[in-house]
């Protein structure tokens, strides 16, 4: 069996598992549609920071799984996948997502009453990310052409100018460039049904920002989401120190929750592909 036709397999099994949990969901509920909090971003852009965040709020649930438009495998998830899996999630839960901005996927949420977040970041830095999570991340589509490159430069030129299709030859395997590959997502920011936030603003001072920008925007969120904290307890329980980086599952010490990290590895080349 190929690696093409064991993954597809493998998703259709995946997906019926899915469509089974969310036909049992939406019986329970009578119809009735459930409250939901769509924690989004570009792949690498802070997910967990912001989840984090979210579920320290009182009255929001922890749901411990992502729905993407992309499989780790490479293949594009459907529309039914993401109805499916975001219907099966309990009610008042945090969805972690990548989601791209599209009729397809909006359609999915209205079917809901989902409060919608994206999180996004300077490129700059989630090529740096993407170029370390793919080198390590063995179940990733990309990680046997990553691993083939000799240095971390080779790997980072790759995250910015992206993988063309045939590139070592014989691959079947094709990343766009960043700046085409963000180009889906880019809808979010503008959506004014979403509450779109950055992650240089949300790192405060333990990400080398502003603790009093960071706390100003979280009291953004609260207000988004209609949840009312006191000023001295926002100060304290949401305190960029009081955030524990390590529970999230890529993250990797001295190269996570920072800004402007990639000074440090941008060289001259990489400048100018990212240009």
């Amino acid at each position: 069996m190929s690696y093409q036709t064991y993954n597809v397999a493998r998703l259709h099994a995946r997906d019926l598992t899915f469509r089974a949990r969310y036909l049992r969901a939406k019986l329970l509920s009578g119809g009735k549609k459930k409250s939901l909090v769509l924690c989004n971003s570009y792949p690498k852009s802070g997910t967990h920071l912001l989840y984090q965040i979210l579920y320290s709020i009182p009255g929001l649930n922890k749901w411990d799984d992502i729905v993407s438009v992309q499989a780790l495998c490479g293949i594009m998830n459907t529309p039914d996948h993401i109805r499916w899996k975001i219907g099966s999630a309990p009610n008042q839960s945090i969805i972690k997502s990548h989601l791209m901005y599209c009729d397809e996927v909006l359609n999915v949420l209205d079917e809901h009453k989902c409060k919608r977040l994206f999180i996004y970041r300077d490129l700059r830095d989630v090529a740096v990310s993407h170029a370390r999570w793919v080198g390590h991340e063995e179940r990733i589509f990309l990680h046997h052409i990553y691993a083939l490159q000799p240095s971390f430069n080779e790997k980072l030129m790759s995250s910015i100018k992206g993988v063309p299709v045939g590139s070592p030859f014989g691959s079947n395997v094709s990343q766009p460039n960043i700046g085409q590959d963000f180009s889906r997502w880019r809808g979010w920011i503008d959506d004014p049904n979403t509450l779109a936030v950055k992650f240089e603003d949300l790192v405060g001072e333990r990400g080398g920002g502003s603790e009093e920008t960071r706390l100003a925007l979280i009291q953004r969120i609260l207000d988004y989401l209609s949840v009312s904290i006191p000023t001295e307890q926002v100060k304290t329980q949401f305190n960029s120190h009081a955030m524990n980086p390590s529970e999230s599952h890529t993250f990797r010490k001295g190269g996570k929750g920072s800004r402007g990290g990639w000074t440090t590895f941008f060289n001259e080349n990489h400048k100018e592909a990212f240009k």
